[in-house]
């Protein structure tokens, strides 16, 4: 019977939390030798949390375990009667994934759907969680064949869900005037990039879709949240948008975070709190931000839709171009319809 292993971010809910979580996140996502970050993220962690703990205080906690449940529950009531079981797990705090796989298993489950809720595939994210996965079978020696769901950057549903959110946090902004539109999606280091990491041009994606699917005509920018470490990230940076947003005399600023499924952290502080103060010292009177639409039924559809595409699927689908692959890339190095270079838990026997 085959199962689906919902998989998210996590996120701290008390103060005890904090380290530990950032000390999986920063080892998992910075670039380097894995002996190189097994020191390097837990000593940035130690660092951030007396600058980050307050914060998380302020904001009483990461909501997204929560919201992830709720949308766990609508994905089974999206799905119907044909819903196959759904387990949860966390990539960075409880629940673990060895955990949701018991709950699996328990079910009668031998067939997985790994369901990374991201709308966009990174390395750092969905490929992270892929991999996790990958590993835990591997260390409970269950041969159970795994299916990945892809990305839906431009999926109808997805791209409706942040029109509605747009269009209600701008019929709430007050002056008058164009709104500038700053998407602000979650930043990636550079290091990924030169690795063809599809996420900057999935975000690009969504980002070019919601502007024709609103028609918005007002000036729009994307700029890059959230860098940690030393190392170079992707630019224009959301702050430096924001100054050059500020540099031309706008007096209206509407933010969007486009690359979430659950507010967290970067949405509830880093966008409402640094760069609403950031933007209004720069002189921007009016600053929105348009809401995470975690739960509109377009969300919810896009996530059944890659459910129901990971079950019929003949083979892997490229996780890049993520059109249906034929059966020979099961063993493939690469993708025949775009040149990616598949990751090893991409293959399939």
């Amino acid at each position: 019977m085959i199962g689906v292993l919902a998989i998210d971010f996590g996120g701290p809910l008390h103060d005890a939390d904090l380290e530990p979580f950032l000390g999986r996140l920063l080892t998992d996502v910075l670039p380097g030798p894995l002996a190189v970050r097994s020191w390097l993220g837990p000593w940035l962690a130690r660092r951030r949390v007396p600058e980050v703990g307050p914060a998380y205080k302020a904001i009483g906690g990461s909501p997204l375990i929560a919201i992830h449940r709720a949308q766990v529950d609508a994905l089974r009531a999206e799905l119907g009667s044909a819903a196959p079981p759904i387990a949860s797990a966390m990539m960075y705090t409880p629940p673990e994934i060895d955990d949701a796989l018991d709950d699996l298993a328990s079910q009668g489950v031998d067939e997985i759907v790994v369901l990374p809720f991201f709308p966009h595939h990174s390395f750092a994210t969905s490929g992270s969680a892929s991999e996790m996965v990958h590993a835990a079978m591997a260390r409970r020696r269950q041969p159970w064949p795994l299916h990945f769901a892809t990305a839906f950057p431009d999926h109808p549903g997805w791209i409706t869900a942040l029109v509605d959110a747009i269009e209600a946090a701008a019929s709430q902004l007050g002056g008058e005037g164009p709104i500038h539109l700053l998407f602000s999606p979650h930043g990636l280091p550079t290091s990924f990039v030169r690795r063809h990491d599809p996420y900057p041009d999935q975000v690009r994606l969504t980002c070019r879709k919601v502007i024709e699917a609103s028609r918005w005509s007002s000036p729009w920018h994307v700029g890059w949240q959230s860098r940690v470490g030393p190392a170079a990230w992707l630019t224009p940076s959301t702050l430096a948008q924001v100054d050059a947003i500020a540099a031309v005399g706008a007096s209206r600023l509407l933010v969007v975070p486009v690359s979430f499924l659950a507010e967290n952290f970067e949405t509830l502080h880093e966008l409402d709190v640094e760069v609403t103060d950031h933007a209004r010292a720069q002189g921007i009177a009016h600053v929105g931000r348009s809401a995470v639409p975690g739960l509109h039924p377009g969300v919810i559809r896009a996530l059944a839709d890659r459910v129901r595409a990971a079950i019929a699927a003949k083979g892997p689908t490229c996780v890049r171009c993520l059109l249906p692959d034929p059966p020979a890339l099961r063993k493939a190095v690469a993708c025949p319809n775009c040149g990616w270079r598949n990751a090893p838990w991409t293959r399939r026997p």
